[in-house]
Formats: structure tokens, sequence, C-alpha cells
């Protein structure tokens, strides 16, 4: 039977011990000090006994499916070849001609204009691996190689869903096709395009843009924009929105969120995306393996009256440009070269040309450069534009000029017709799973997905650029 006696030796139990005795109990039973400890393989008293305790539920950091909506939403339909073609149908025949003709006269002869367009299928893809010794552990998060192969089908879903706004075929070096296929800023008519220069979006810019999409004969159903526009957006509606509802379970909610919009030309889906993020600030660690381009030698800036640019919406001062350079393997730390430029009230319609030069001691050379540069009288840097290397060759010279199309600290959005008919994804092989040859104690496989997506309307959508939010 069991009684207070047998608790004697350690104590009272209630709190009745000497000092002594609670210092030595203390001593006795302590885990260890979490801050001093380097490791469990050494632990004493105690702490020797202590088991680690890892959560069964693995907790997500980055992004996850549901973040991935563009590509969830756009129709897939079957490719047969590395290049796809379409035809467009212009004009079913002349503007000029009235229809109108006298009588027992006969109408004049007209022909339909159709045009032909191709797309070459792009190649997305990672390799996994996993050891063999893995599959054999007891893993907290199951079985490995199906987490791993998860980890790989969301990273190919984030690569795809940032190409679909964002892709560009024509980042390579010497005037070839790159790796990249072309996503909407590409496919998108240029005439197609509002700025903001600078300004929030408003109602009023949703209706004009509804207005482009409708005089090229289409109709806008989505409007693809940045949770950062979202929500400035919905902000101008909060001091119209005062009544608090009640729910269902008896209490209120507060706020408002706009996900429509009644434009004149119909209701438009408002499909905040967070690929849709600010234009990106400038990196100042390499971004990337041992094969990372190597950053320029020197990048010179001028002003170029010859070449006509739109500077008068950033207003003037000094402008700091920094340039990157960048391949297949990642992006390079940028070139170490400070080079500024001051712009006055005369040079509002003038343009900055770029003088870019490769390393003389180039080991990887670059694809293309990525061109950065600060707000007026600014100090943070942000990418405004892609530049295709003219030269692979050490010490070769590339030129461009910034026009100030794209605005530093700026959002884009994106509107039009979604329907299959005007805006698909032609799918060579839809996303897979090929397992590779077992040369040692490990399981290696790719994941892989072919395909290209095709505006079949390119003025059937438009873009936002240059919108400026809160954040």
């Amino acid at each position: 039977m069991v009684s207070m006696n047998d608790y004697s030796t350690h104590g009272n139990g209630f709190g009745i011990a000497n000092g002594l005795e609670v210092a030595e109990l203390n001593k006795a039973l302590s885990t260890g000090d979490y801050a001093q400890a380097t490791g469990y393989a050494n632990q004493i008293n105690g702490s020797a006994l202590q088991v680690e305790s890892l959560e069964n539920s693995l907790k997500v950091l980055t992004y996850s499916d549901e973040h991935v909506k563009l590509w969830k939403r756009i129709s897939k339909l079957p490719a047969y070849s590395t290049v796809e073609e379409y035809n467009q149908l212009l004009e079913y025949g002349s503007e000029s001609n009235s229809g109108f003709v006298a009588e027992g006269v006969l109408p004049a002869e007209e022909d339909s204009q159709y045009k032909r367009e191709a797309s070459f299928v792009k190649f997305l893809g990672t390799t996994r691996r996993v050891t063999h010794p893995m599959t054999l552990v007891n893993s907290p998060h199951g079985d490995v190689i199906a987490r791993e192969n998860q980890n790989g089908i969301l990273w190919i879903m984030k690569r795809i869903e940032n190409a679909l706004f964002w892709g560009n075929s024509k980042l390579a070096p010497l005037g070839k096709e790159g790796t990249q296929f072309d996503g909407l800023d590409q496919l998108i008519h240029k005439e197609n395009v509002i700025d903001l220069k600078g300004n929030s979006l408003k109602d009023t810019d949703i209706n004009d843009g509804a207005q482009v999409v409708l005089g090229n004969y289409g109709t806008p159903t989505d409007l693809y924009l940045p949770y950062e526009v979202l929500s400035d957006f919905s902000k101008e509606y909060f001091p119209k929105e005062r009544v608090i509802m009640p729910t269902q379970s008896g209490g209120y909610q507060a706020g408002v969120v706009v996900n429509k919009f009644q434009s004149h030309a119909g209701e438009i889906n408002l499909n905040p995306d967070i690929f849709l993020s600010k234009t990106a600030k400038l990196p100042m660690t390499s971004r990337v393996g041992e094969k990372a381009p190597t950053p320029p030698s020197n990048v010179v800036v001028s002003i170029d009256d010859t070449v006509v640019g739109d500077f008068a919406k950033s207003g003037v001062g000094t402008f700091t440009y920094y340039v990157t350079a960048v391949n297949n393997n990642g992006e390079s730390t940028p070139c170490t070269v400070v080079a500024t430029v001051a712009l006055i009230a005369s040079d509002s319609e003038s343009s900055v040309k770029l003088t870019i030069t490769n390393s003389p001691s180039m080991v990887n050379p670059p694809d293309y450069f990525k061109v950065y540069r600060t707000e007026a009288d600014g100090t943070d840097a942000y990418h405004i534009m892609d530049v295709p290397a003219s030269s692979v060759d050490a010490g070769g010279v590339t030129e461009a000029n910034d026009v100030n199309y794209r605005m530093p600290n700026t959002y884009t959005a994106f509107s039009g017709e979604f329907t299959p008919e005007v805006f698909a994804f032609k799918q060579l092989a839809p996303l897979m799973k090929m397992d590779l040859a077992v040369t040692g104690p490990s399981f290696a496989w790719m994941i892989l997905l072919y395909g290209v997506p095709q505006l079949y309307a390119p003025k059937k959508w438009m873009k936002f650029i240059n919108i400026k939010a809160s954040k």
C-alpha cells in the first residue's frame, strides 16, 4: 500500500521541503539549458531522458496550390507538335466598301482576310532525388517520395503561373528563340495598354479598359490584379458601405471586399493573384548556384535625344541604374559600377541609353540582362526591363534604351475575355513524372510539363501598367 512515507526521501511533495531539497530536486529533473545545448548526444542527468517531439503536420511557409489561380482556370487543349499553328480571321471584307449598290448593279467582290500564327511548345521540368535510407526511416510527414513529388509539382506550378503572366520568348542571346514561352505581358497587342503613370486603379480605369476590349469585339470577363491594388480599390468603397450585417452565427462582420465590378461592358470578375507582385527589388546577392552568369564589368548610362521616351511621368531628378546578368541557371549579382543620370524637365521626352559590357574574364555567359532603376532621387532600385544579350563574348557590348515604359515600384493588371476561343494553353504533354535510372542507393525522377499558351485574339485582352498602391 502506498503512503506518504514512500516519498519521504524525496522531500514532502506539498511545498514543505527545505530550500536545499528543492534545489536538489530542480537540479535532478532539469531538462537542460536550451540556450547552451549544442546537441543531443552529450546530454546528462534529466536532459538525457528528454524525448524530441516533432509534429507530424508540416508547416508550409511558402505558397500552396490555392495561390496558382490562372493555371487552374485556363483551358488546356491538346497539342500535336512542338510548333503549334492556328489561323486568325482578321476581316470579313474591305471596310472601305459601304455595301450599298444601285438597283440591278452587281455588288463588289470582297475577300476575307486570314493570318496564320505559330507558337513554339516550351518545356518545364525539375529533378528530385531521395536516398534509399531516407525511404526506410519513420518520417513524421509520411512517404518522403510522395512528399518530394508534391513539392516538385508545386515548384513547377509557381514557374508556370509566373510565366503565364511574365514569360518572354525573346530573352535569349543573339536574337534566338528563348526557352520561355510568351505570357500575357508579351501576347497582348501593344496598342491595348492603359498607362496609369503612377496613379491608383479607379473604377473609371476599369471601364476604360473594358472599352478597349469592347472596341475589338471582345467581352471583358476577368481582371487579374495584384492583392495590393485590389485592397486599394476596395478601400474606395469603405466609406460608402457603413451597414454592418449580422452573420448566420449571430455575430457581425465589417469590411468590404470587391470581387466583381459592373462595367458598361458587363460584369467583370476581379481575381487577385499573388504572382502579380510589385516590380521586384534589386537582389544584392546571386540567386543561383555555381553556373550563374558572370556579372557585367561595366554599365554606362547617358541621355539619348534620338529615341523618344516618357520620363515626364517620373519627374525630374537623379536616377540610378543597376544591371544583373541572367541565364537558365539564375541571376548574377549586380554590376559593381554605379550608373547614374540626372534628368531635367527638358529631358522628359528623351530616353536613357544603357551600354552594358561583359566581363573580360567571363566564365558563364548571359542570356539576357535585367535592368533595375530607382525612382527620382530614390535609393531602392526595382526591375523595369529585360535586355537580350547582343554578345556572349568576353568584353562584348549590349546596348538598349530605357524609354520609361515600366516605372519602378509599380504594379500591372490584365483584363480580357477569358474563354477557350480567346485564351488557352496548348499541352503537348500534361504534368508527368518520369523515373530516372537507379545508379546508386537513391531514387531520382523528373517532373515535366510541355506546352505553350496561345492568345488567339491579342486585341481582346488589355493591360494596365504603372499602377501605384499604398503598399
